[in-house]
């Protein structure tokens, strides 16, 4: 073979090579950008649906400070929380990696029911709902902006241990 035949098949094989680098590269380089666009996507999901659920812990802190004492008021607001509760728990369940999170928040959601098991007065149980509400929010929050989630706060350990002293003399034989 001569030596312009042996050029041209170098220089085929050098522009193979290099036009498969090239998709190859372009592939790789895809794909990087559409796990790159799913994982943002992800983080917006993650922050907005995260977001709803703060907003509606929110409203439901303004909504019990300012509940009627009668009892017409006291049934819209059990009507209300039930509502709440269920729209609440499905917003949570939409934000993607909060396992902990949840398990957190609806630890401290829980304790919103016992805001009239410990005959308590009006004002009493509305701040109780308050501090769990902001309990929660505290968890949320810290969440939304990646720190670590915080510890329970004094206050709410406080009164969780005395809705536990609570239930446990409601249990108790007399």
């Amino acid at each position: 073979m001569g030596s312009e035949i042996w050029t041209g098949l170098v220089g085929l094989g050098g522009a193979v090579i290099g036009a498969g680098g090239a998709i190859l590269g372009g592939w790789l380089q895809q794909r990087h950008q559409a796990k790159t666009a799913k994982q943002q996507r992800r983080e917006e999901h993650r922050y907005t649906a995260g977001r709803t659920a703060l907003d509606m812990l929110i409203r439901l802190r303004h909504v019990a400070a300012n509940r009627g004492e009668d009892a017409e008021s006291e049934n819209a607001w059990t009507a209300e929380l039930v509502e709440w509760s269920t729209s609440f728990d499905a917003a949570l369940f939409l934000v993607p990696g909060g396992d902990e999170m949840r398990e957190r928040v609806f630890e401290v959601v829980r304790q919103l029911g016992f805001y009239e098991a410990l005959g308590q007065n009006h004002r009493e149980a509305n701040a109780w709902i308050d501090v769990v509400c902001g309990e929660a929010i505290t968890i949320l929050s810290a969440f939304l902006r990646e720190d670590p989630l915080p510890s329970r706060s004094r206050v709410f350990r406080d009164r969780q241990d005395m809705i536990e002293a609570h239930l446990r003399s409601r249990t108790a034989p007399s």
